[in-house]
């Protein structure tokens, strides 16, 4: 069968398969519900052609029992597998969330990194459910971020754990590799050769690389080309993908991805261990050597060479202090490099003894003093900032706000070049999207300030009285990014989409939340209510729109038309379409009352950020990353012009309330008004300043409001 052949069927004569989840090479997953237990599964169905092997059907019994024995917070549970009609099929817990892959892939077209603690925090996860799994027997074989889920609440969980042996532990070799997996593949495992804990090791190194770096260390055109760059070519410098590293993260790094397996940690433990050292300097925000460290940490050069780290453990007075040692190690051709080896027996004293001047037990026990007192002095400066700055974070946001007044002229295209800057806020955080209330008097945005590591106003939205230049109420239960907000047509609901894959109602009229509805696509990117107040649409960076019922919050319907992420959702006025701006490009245009597929429209070179419908609903406008703006005819799909003069991606359009100016803002921090008629571009109100990542004109036509992603909110 093929993939979506098997939705609305049972399997195992029980499961009864709803949706198609994904699928690959070596299988394809559904979200099914168990009757028995009452609960949603996921379903990982085995390509049939694999059967075909006659060592098959044991791997799999094998395999599938020693993976549903692993009981590990991050390791996906698997609870039944079996066999229906030749169609071999393991149950697994549903997971609510994205892979980690889908979470990298969105930083980087935002042009942002993930936060390192973060990136320390997950991998130090992975490693202890890997080496969970190594302490029962098993080895991943194909660690990777398609094979890391990010739940809800930010814990990774491993999939597909032993599936590569279940199907033959030969497919994953040179002839048979795709790209996306030799990225990750160890030197052994691309050679042919016997593979232990260590090799999960290395591809969980690369891991890590990518969730700093933003890219795996080796790529290519080829999974051919990627695996010879891996055997044979040194580790590119970290270093040049992102500035301020810890040489404690470094050395894991680095340790982890040795060429040679006995250069590399050798258990999950040890690579754990590393990690915690990274963590806390990254926690203190204080060099790595200390007051006991006698080494020069010697900067890398062009050219990484490989490392190891070993612990070593200096004893003062039963105080133990565990530090990586760093030396020079000359080699053949290169200058002489820093490696991270085990220190010489002969540092174990901070003098040699050889050296050693004859002093009195007193001047020792002085210097010891001395030494401590520096230590305690050191540890009250950490707390003391360490407080100071977890005070700061939970404090309120820095706000700098002032009365709007509403012209009695609208913007249009005769008042587009005499449109001036009426006023502006600061809301200390970055301004993802923003839009009017109907009637006009509140401003709604999504604020996210990631760095505040500690503040409950880390991913908020914010309701603004305009008028008055005040807030309104901070809507504080996102724990993730937040991308969107919208309010509803009658004015009675607001709506926030986020990261964590919740949409949040709320009642304007007091704040409190009516509803939370988690989607079980995963993490949203989007939203906008119906026209008709019915329904409200979300697009999620898994590529799915899903259509929830207001009235009782029910998921009515998704749609699924590719695997790219959808980055905006918009209804088009007479409440008859729904479009959605897609990452492969396109935009997908679809009947809202069944679902069809009306308009695939290609045009764009890049990934599209925005689309929204003109207020008579004849033409639509779409923002992109290739710095384009299309303007569509909606009746037959066909581009009417595209709209050109931004020298960074367009992050929004919108129209104004007589639909004949465009308003569009940029990375390249201006901000255009653009004739609809002919596409001659009318003024230019902003230049030189941050991204401006949304744009919102409000009921009556006469305010245009801009965010910015450094907290700044314009009126025009």
């Amino acid at each position: 069968m093929n993939g979506q052949s098997w939705v609305g069927k049972k399997i195992g004569g029980r499961y009864q398969i709803e949706d198609l989840l994904g699928q690959g090479g070596m299988s394809a997953v559904y979200r099914a519900y168990d009757p028995n237990l009452r609960r949603v599964v996921a379903i990982k169905l085995i390509h049939t052609h694999l059967a075909t092997d006659p060592n098959f059907i044991g791997r799999f019994k094998e395999e599938a029992a020693a993976v549903a024995r692993l009981r590990h917070p991050n390791i996906v549970q698997v609870h039944d597998f079996d066999i229906d009609a030749g169609t071999y099929y393991m149950v697994m817990e549903y997971l609510a969330g994205e892979t980690l892959q889908t979470r990298l892939r969105r930083l980087h077209q935002a042009g942002r990194q993930m936060p390192l603690p973060e990136a320390v925090d997950l991998c130090t996860q992975l490693c202890n459910a890997v080496g969970y799994a190594h302490n029962h027997e098993l080895i991943h074989r194909d660690i990777k971020p398609a094979n890391i889920m990010l739940d809800v609440n930010g814990r990774a969980i491993l999939m597909d754990f032993g599936i590569v042996k279940i199907i033959g532990g030969d497919y994953h070799t040179a002839t048979g590799a795709t790209i996306g997996t030799a990225m990750y593949m160890s030197p052994e495992q691309i050679r042919s050769e016997r593979i232990d804990d260590r090799s999960d090791i290395y591809s969980l190194g690369v891991t890590l690389y990518e969730m700093i770096g933003g890219r795996p260390p080796y790529q290519a055109d080829s999974a051919m080309s990627v695996m010879m760059m891996v055997i044979n070519d040194p580790l590119p410098d970290l270093q040049k993908l992102r500035a301020g590293i810890p040489d404690h993260l470094l050395a894991v790094v680095y340790t982890a991805l040795a060429k040679e397996p006995a250069d590399r940690f050798q258990s999950m433990a040890e690579m754990a261990a590393g990690l915690q050292l990274a963590q806390e300097q990254l926690e203190k925000d204080v060099p790595a050597a200390t007051l006991l460290d006698k080494v020069e940490i010697v900067p890398e050069p062009p050219s990484r060479p490989e490392a190891t780290v070993r612990n070593t453990v200096i004893e003062i007075e039963n105080v133990e202090v565990i530090h990586p040692q760093v030396k020079s190690q000359p080699e053949a051709g290169i200058a002489e490099r820093p490696t991270i080896q085990d220190t010489p027996s002969e540092l174990d004293s901070v003098v040699p003894q050889s050296a050693a001047p004859e002093v009195s037990i007193t001047t020792r026990l002085k210097s010891r003093r001395i030494i401590l007192a520096a230590f305690g002095i050191l540890l009250i400066l950490v707390l003391a900032i360490g407080g100071t700055l977890y005070r700061n974070a939970g404090s309120s946001p820095k706000l700098s706000l002032t009365p709007i007044s509403h012209p009695a002229v609208p913007v249009n295209a005769q008042t587009a070049r005499s449109v001036v800057n009426l006023g502006t806020w600061e809301t200390d955080s970055f301004i993802q999207a923003l839009h009017f209330s109907p009637d006009g008097t509140l401003l709604g945005t999504a604020n996210n300030r990631e760095e505040q590591r500690f503040s409950p106003y880390r991913f908020y939205s914010g309701l603004w009285q305009v008028e008055t230049g005040s807030l309104q109420d901070y809507l504080l239960e996102h724990s993730q990014w937040v991308y969107d907000v919208g309010f509803s047509t009658n004015g009675q609901l607001f709506a926030s989409a986020s990261d964590d894959a919740a949409v949040n109602l709320w009642q304007l009229n007091n704040g409190s939340m009516v509803r939370k509805m988690v989607a079980p696509f995963g993490s949203l990117s989007s939203l906008d209510f119906s026209p008709n107040n019915s329904v409200l649409a979300v697009g999620s960076w898994n590529g799915v729109v899903g259509i929830w019922d207001l009235n009782n919050g029910n998921l009515l319907r998704t749609l699924e038309e590719n695997q790219s992420g959808i980055q905006d959702v918009a209804f088009s006025p007479d409440n008859q379409l729904l479009a959605a701006a897609s990452e492969d490009h396109t935009i997908l245009v679809w009947q809202v009352r069944d679902g069809h597929l009306v308009h695939t429209l290609q045009a764009h070179q890049a990934p599209v950020r925005k689309v929204t419908f003109s207020p008579d609903g004849t033409l639509l406008a779409s923002a992109s990353d290739d710095r384009q703006i299309g303007l569509w005819q909606v009746s037959d799909g066909s581009l009417l012009r595209t709209l050109s003069g931004h020298s960074e991606p367009v992050l929004d359009v919108v129209f104004s309330m007589d639909g004949s100016i465009l308003a569009s803002g940029s990375g390249d921090g201006t901000l255009r008004l653009w004739q609809v008629s002919d596409g001659s571009l009318a003024s230019m109100l902003a230049e030189d300043s941050e991204s401006i990542t949304s744009l919102a004109f409000s009921p009556d036509g006469s305010l245009l409001a801009s965010g910015t992603s450094n907290g700044l909110v314009q009126f025009w």
